[in-house]
This record gives structure tokens, C-alpha cells and sequence, in this order.
């Protein structure tokens, strides 16, 4: 009872980000409004009343501490000013070109918002499903910076992780059993189109960012749990037998090996450019670490058993990997790369930077694009119109360019910025403790990557191909996606060791 005492915030979290990925990816908005309110203030009430406490503190302490840090931080503000950015639209709402053709036309109505030089919409319904995403979201973000302790952190995304392990056997087993929907669904109203589809993911790019983001975390979990296992081993703690020390060390590789797979079997074209991409950097991230830590009698036999297992597991994977990933694999170039990222050869990109400029400020309202973009199209687009898909920019930056403004979009770049100061803060420490140390507590070259904790750079890394699987394509219009982004690179903290001049080295994760 204690235990479900100290981690009702990091439930409650894990409570609404597992929401989102069981509600198919969150981007059902009829579904969303029954559950998330509910979950979001339940976060908003724990976060506030049952922070997580120290050792010694009381719940009284706690609280102070907590509503103190969220009152002081820049980033709460960021969060306030954005969220208010989302609320004014509901009462500044304007009309749509198509959609409200006939109160247009022939009722002679105004078009435009009642003040409009403020945030707007032209749909408050729709607006709505976007408030649902991002205030909930930062909301989560909020209570993840403050009111988890790092342990809190750590096991917030072990939570994750196995949620994700949970969704990922899911997705292959409908894949072995010919389901058509997410979850076995038969509702025809709500997916009314055939469509490739695995897991809860109506989507292929939603899901395969959700399960690469899901590879990283799990990755970080494993750095981490050998590197505090190396900690209680080296000060004599030998307690257990040698198989439970190993399961201790490795038994997230598991969850690792099955995200990978399933990013593979979204069919998600940049997913598996960008996961395999983290798999190798992570692979010669772990290798070069441990390689560092050997001595050099046994550094030749560990790059030969290295090498043979990368050679085993590419082997593998080509040879049964199954004929939908194989084909989608043969249809990558640099050329189609290139013409997604830059939307060359799509209407999508110009009609945003026209409907963008129009409302340059505060952009057009959440899903304004999809009542907009209609009347910016030429009649040639108009005849070659994207029927599945076309609601979206697939571009989530320029997107949100559009539908948010400028405004918008520096309270994003603030927020992510702010997010990462932490490990700006604690990087430039390391690197001076680092610089004055003595060369067998150093970290492996390049230091200026290995001061970092393991666990912190990949998750870092991680979200980084997240923002650049945002400029080809849609995957943060899921706020599954949206939230994990966010609440794993609220938990970075959470990985950082004590720095000291004499443990610097043994502290990299």
C-alpha cells in the first residue's frame, strides 16, 4: 500500500499516456472525451496533493516543494500562455469557406472571428480534440518534472515500456489472426475506409514513431539497470544466483527486440529508415562503453563476438522478414526521402505556408487547415485531391505553423528548449569534471557524448528522430505520440548520476 502511496503520480501518468495509446493512437475524438478529461484531472489533483516524497519529507514538505517548483519554473508559464493560446478560440470563432457555404453565401454572414486580431477556429468541435491532445499532455509534463523524484522517473518509463510491450504482442497477434481494425473493431462509422493498420494504430507513421520512440526507451532502461547493477556488485553485494543477475542486467532487451520488430511491421517507411538508424548508434554506443571498461587481454574476443552477433541478427533478419517489409524496404530512395521532407510535388506544403501567412500570429485554429485548405488549391489539385490522409499537412511543424501561428510555435520551441536545460546544465559540469580528471576515470572519445548519462542520450536521441520524422510526415497528430514525446524528455533528470571528480567515469550509464 505504501509502494501505490509514493507512485500515485507516476500511475496517473502512466494512466493518461496508456489512455491515448489504448484509444486508438488518441486520434479518435469521440473516444477521447468520455475518458481524458476525467484521467487529466485526477493527474492535475495527485500531482498536487500526493507528490512523491524524499526520504524524510513529509507529504506537507512535498507539496510545498512541488506547488514551489511548478510556481518558479519558466516552463509552467510557457504551459499557461499556450494553454490559453488553445482556450481563446472558443469564444472567437469564425466561419468556414465550405463547410459554412450557405450562412456565408446566401445568410450573408461575416466569415471572420468577432476580434480578429485574437487567437481563432473555425470549428470549436474539432478545435476541441486538439486542446484534448496538447493540455493534458503539458499537463503530464508538469507533474513529471515536479512531482516524481528521479526514481519516480525511471519507473514511470518502466511502466511505459511494458504497456508498449503489451500493445506490440497485441499488433502481432492481430497481424497472425487477419484482423481488420485496431483491436478486432467492427465499428464501421468509426473506420469507414480499408487501411494498413497494427496494434491500436490506424496509422502507419503514427505507429511506427510510437514503437521506435518505445525501442529507446526500453534501450535506456537496459543501459541503466546494468550500470546500477555494475554500482551494488562492485560494493560486494552478491546476492543471487548468476541467471537472476543476468535477467536484473538484460531483461529489457526483450521489450527492445519486440518494438523493433513491430516498427518494422507498421510498414512505416521513415520508422524503419529512423529505428534502424538508432539501433546502430545505440549498438556503438553500448559496444564502445563497454569496450572502454576491458581490459585490454579481452578486447580483441568481445569485437569478434560483437561482430558475430551483427552479422547473426542481420542474417536473420533478412532472411525472414516478412514480403510487406520487404517491399516497402525496395521503395526507398533519396529521392522520395528528399520529396517527402520538402513536400515537393504536394499541394500540402504551399497551401499551409499560404494559410500560415494569412494568419501569421496565431495561425488558424486546431484542425483549421482541414476547413482551409480547400479553398487555397488549384483546380488541377482540386481533381487530384487526397482522399485518405489529406487532412493532414504531413508536415507536423508546418502544421502547427499554420494552425497555431508563431506564437504557437516559439511557446513549442521554449518548451522543448526548456526541457533540455537540465541537460545542457549537467553536461557542462561534466565536461569540467571530466577535463581535470585523471585519465582512468575518463570517458571514451568522444567526450563530449560519453559525460552524458546513456540512458539520458538515448532518449534524447530518440526524440530527436521523432522531431525529424515530423517534417515528412504526421506522427505527433497522435497524442499518444505527442505525450510520450514530451514525458520522456521530462524524465531525462531522472537518469542523471552525482558528479564527482572520482566516480565520473564509473557514473556514465
Amino acid at each position: 500500500m505504501l509502494f501505490l502511496y509514493d507512485n500515485l503520480v507516476a500511475f496517473s501518468i502512466f494512466a493518461l499516456t496508456s489512455a491515448y495509446a489504448w484509444i486508438y493512437g488518441g486520434i479518435q475524438a469521440q473516444a477521447l472525451l468520455p475518458t481524458i478529461p476525467w484521467i487529466t484531472l485526477i493527474v492535475s489533483q495527485v500531482m498536487i496533493c500526493f507528490p512523491q516524497r524524499d526520504l524524510g519529507e513529509s507529504t506537507y514538505d512535498a507539496r510545498r516543494r512541488v506547488w514551489g517548483n511548478i510556481r518558479h519554473d519558466p516552463l509552467s508559464l510557457i504551459v499557461l500562455a499556450f494553454s490559453l493560446l488553445l482556450m481563446i478560440p472558443f469564444f472567437n470563432t469564425g466561419l468556414c469557406p465550405n463547410c459554412d457555404y450557405v450562412a456565408i453565401n446566401i445568410l450573408k454572414q461575416d466569415p471572420n472571428p468577432p476580434i480578429p486580431f485574437l487567437p481563432f477556429c473555425v470549428n470549436r468541435a474539432h478545435h476541441l480534440t486538439v486542446v484534448m491532445w496538447f493540455v493534458p499532455s503539458f499537463l503530464a509534463l508538469l507533474a513529471t518534472r515536479h512531482a516524481l523524484l528521479p526514481r519516480g522517473k525511471r519507473f514511470l518509463v518502466e511502466l511505459i515500456v511494458w504497456n508498449g510491450f503489451a500493445l506490440s504482442l497485441i499488433g502481432i497477434l492481430q497481424q497472425a489472426t487477419g484482423a481488420t481494425a485496431p483491436l478486432w473493431s467492427t465499428n464501421k462509422e468509426m473506420f469507414k475506409t480499408s487501411f494498413y493498420f497494427f496494434s491500436t494504430f490506424g496509422y502507419p507513421n503514427m505507429a511506427g514513431d510510437y514503437f521506435t520512440t518505445l525501442f529507446g526507451l526500453s534501450l535506456a532502461c537496459w543501459r541503466y539497470h546494468i550500470s546500477y547493477d555494475d554500482l551494488i556488485y562492485s560494493h560486494h553485494d552478491r546476492s543471487g544466483s548468476h541467471g537472476r543477475r543476468f535477467w536484473r542486467r538484460h531483461l529489457f532487451l526483450i521489450p527492445a527486440f519486440l518494438f523493433f520488430v513491430s516498427t518494422y511491421f507498421t510498414l512505416s517507411r521513415a520508422s524503419i529508415i529512423l529505428c534502424t538508424t538508432l539501433a546502430v548508434i545505440f549498438c556503438l554506443h553500448s559496444f564502445i562503453s563497454a569496450f572502454s571498461k576491458l581490459p585490454k587481454a579481452k578486447r580483441f574476443r568481445f569485437g569478434v563476438i560483437g561482430l558475430v552477433v551483427i552479422v547473426l541478427i542481420s542474417g536473420f533478419s533478412i532472411a525472414f522478414m516478412p514480403l510487406d517489409v520487404e517491399n516497402e524496404i525496395k521503395t526507398l530512395n533519396t529521392r522520395v526521402i528528399l520529396d517527402r521532407v520538402t513536400g515537393r510535388g504536394q499541394y500540402h506544403a504551399r497551401v499551409a505556408t499560404e494559410i500560415w501567412k494569412e494568419n501569421w500570429a496565431f495561425g488558424c485554429g486546431g484542425w483549421g487547415y482541414k476547413h482551409l485548405c480547400l479553398s487555397k488549391m488549384t483546380p488541377e489539385e482540386l481533381k487530384d485531391i487526397q482522399n485518405v490522409g489529406g487532412i493532414n499537412v504531413h508536415n507536423d511543424h508546418l502544421q502547427f505553423l499554420a494552425e497555431h501561428g508563431l506564437v504557437g510555435f516559439a511557446c513549442l520551441i521554449a518548451i522543448f528548449a526548456l526541457l533540455i536545460a537540465p541537460l545542457y546544465s549537467y553536461w557542462k559540469k561534466a565536461m569540467v569534471i571530466v577535463n581535470f580528471s585523471k585519465s582512468k576515470h575518463r570517458p571514451p572519445r568522444p567526450r563530449a557524448i560519453f559525460v552524458i548519462p546513456a540512458p539520458t542520450f538515448f532518449i534524447l536521441m530518440t526524440a530527436i528522430a521523432t522531431i525529424i520524422h515530423a517534417f515528412g510526415d504526421c506522427p505527433l497528430r497522435s497524442p499518444a505520440v505527442l505525450s510520450l514525446f514530451f514525458i520522456s524528455l521530462a524524465t531525462m533528470e531522472g537518469y542523471f548520476p552525482t558528479l564527482n571528480t572520482s566516480t565520473s567515469h564509473k557514473s556514465n550509464f
